[in-house]
């Protein structure tokens, strides 16, 4: 199952950087992308990069790999590959996600090219 690939994700040593420089100057960006197993939604720090938040539910299907699939070709690689900036499990149902026990939820940075 896709969900248990995420479950191991390492999270990227200039997190913390990442993160602050996000918190001072983010905005969103376009609406999110939702199914009724996953969010995904991006922040923009203008002269720095997006963050791109992905929430999953343990019962993701075959909708929820596909918005995956629409990410990993944005970004131009595997998710697993990216720039993780936090990630978090959790263990209780998500409340917008039906049918989920858990849900996990990471963010993917990319920085912006010149």
């Amino acid at each position: 199952m896709v969900f248990e690939t995420f479950e191991g994700v390492k999270v990227h040593v200039r997190a913390t950087e990442i993160l602050a420089a996000f918190a001072q100057c983010e905005q969103w960006s376009g609406r999110p992308a939702e199914t009724t197993a996953s969010g995904i939604v991006t922040a923009t720090a203008v002269g720095y990069g997006e963050i791109t938040t992905v929430t999953l539910g343990n019962n993701m299907g075959a909708a929820e790999q596909q918005q995956l699939a629409l990410l990993a070709e944005r970004t131009g690689r595997p998710l697993q590959d990216c720039v993780i900036v936090y990630s978090d499990i959790c263990e209780w149902p998500h409340p917008r996600m039906k049918g989920s026990t858990s849900f996990i939820q990471f963010g993917i940075f990319q920085e912006e090219s010149a």
